[in-house]
């Protein structure tokens, strides 16, 4: 086995953690009383070993860089001089020892605070105080490597049943929303495996209720955040029933706020101010009829025939924060759709993307003009035109945020 990667042995138990035990490789070792004509015949006949450790009564006392003792050897009268002298003439007398338990993220730390010296000589490895062996500098940096190599490993399946339990959690709304608006159309697309926008949809009698919402962040804590915010949500539901969305935002404020001890203008966690922004309604089929209420993000709506775009603001207060009122209460706007009306949400991943020959954002004034030009098309067809401009007007800029909208008629 290549001796740089035995900390990988089979032989080590799986629940201890790499250490310098390890890294340790068995060389011979030279006694203070030894001369340096003994120290030239073992380099002579070790042409592998970097450096040569010095030991009293089994302790180690220094290390001898094979480069510089054969570079002062290799000058004249050196052998002459120095070979019947003690091995310590040319000797390190303070090299890196470190013992064999100590694990590998320590000895990096050591290492690099002990300097360039403890890469390149390489380190003396002791039991008890007791000569064991040696490490050097590359065995080190290939163990942290792969270390790294297996903790992103292990973060990645980590992040990837993450996401696998967000999507399981949001499977039933889908599946609500489905049954409620078989021609409705969502698109959800985290920027990263997983992400901080969410949707909810639920039918209760005459009507369905949907949510879409922003999370601070995106990632794991913006996906930490969904879970919170979805889990108030329901509860809220559960409390009110699904009529009155913006009793349902006030709600919710209130849990996200005591939850995150976010009260009286305070962070009871310091270091962060963490919320929501959502655009919440209520729908009746049969009467056409559409209950909103917004916090920060807005509904746009296209009557039948209607040369523009209603766009109704959500109210300028995000859902939890730090500045969030406590008891901050959201308003509800009703209205009467014509049949064959167009109702969209979306989050500000559409709305804030980067991009463009200028490098501005794609705003709400560019998706109200696609949604005129696309106003004769099903909502599925929609969505793509908008996925397709917004590619189209991001390329070769990053993805800025999560992506989530949602399209149907009445």
């Amino acid at each position: 086995m290549d001796e740089s990667r035995a900390y990988l042995s089979d032989s080590r138990p799986r629940f201890r953690p790499p250490s310098a035990a390890d890294l340790c490789t068995p060389v011979p070792c030279m006694t203070a009383d030894e001369t340096n004509e003994k120290v030239l015949e073992v380099f002579t006949r070790h042409r592998d070993l970097i450096s040569l450790p010095v030991v009293e009564g089994n302790r180690p006392i220094g290390l001898i860089n094979r480069s510089i003792f054969l570079s002062q050897f290799s000058k004249p009268f050196r052998m002459e001089l120095y070979g019947k002298k003690s091995c310590i003439a040319f000797m390190d007398k303070e090299p890196l020892v470190v013992d064999a338990s100590t694990d590998i993220d320590t000895l990096t730390v050591k290492t690099v605070e002990y300097g360039e010296k403890a890469l390149t000589d390489g380190f003396i490895i002791t039991r008890d105080g007791l000569f064991a062996g040696v490490g050097n500098g590359l065995q080190l940096m290939r163990a942290v490597a792969d270390m790294q190599v297996a903790r992103n490993r292990q973060i990645m399946h980590s992040i990837e049943y993450a996401s696998v339990i967000q999507q399981s959690l949001l499977r039933s709304s889908r599946e609500a929303l489905a049954r409620a608006c078989p021609g409705a159309d969502l698109v959800w697309e985290p920027r990263d495996v997983v992400g901080g926008d969410f949707y909810q949809f639920s039918q209760d009698g005459d009507g369905w209720f949907a949510t879409v919402a922003d999370c601070t962040g995106h990632g794991v804590p913006g996906a930490f955040m969904t879970l919170i915010a979805t889990s108030s949500l329901s509860q809220a539901i559960k409390e009110h029933g699904p009529r009155d969305p913006a009793a349902l935002l006030g709600h919710v404020n209130r849990s996200v706020k005591q939850m995150l001890g976010q009260l009286d203008g305070k962070d009871g966690t310091p270091g962060s101010d963490d919320g929501l922004d959502a655009a919440c309604f209520w729908f009746e089929p049969a009467h056409r009829r559409l209950r909103f209420a917004g916090a920060r993000l807005a509904l746009f709506v296209l009557r039948p025939g209607a040369e523009a775009v209603e766009v109704l603001d959500g109210q300028r207060k995000g859902v939890g924060y730090v500045d969030s009122e406590f008891d901050f209460a959201w308003n509800n706007i009703d209205l009467e759709l014509p049949a064959a009306t167009l109702v969209f949400i979306t989050t500000d991943g559409l709305i804030d993307q980067i991009g463009g020959p200028r490098g501005i954002t794609f705003g709400k004034k560019r998706v109200r003009e696609l949604l005129l030009e696309q106003a004769g098309r099903t909502p599925a067809e929609i969505n793509r035109a908008l996925l397709a401009a917004l590619q189209a007007w991001q390329g070769e800029h990053h993805r800025r945020d999560d992506l989530t909208f949602f399209c149907f008629r009445t």
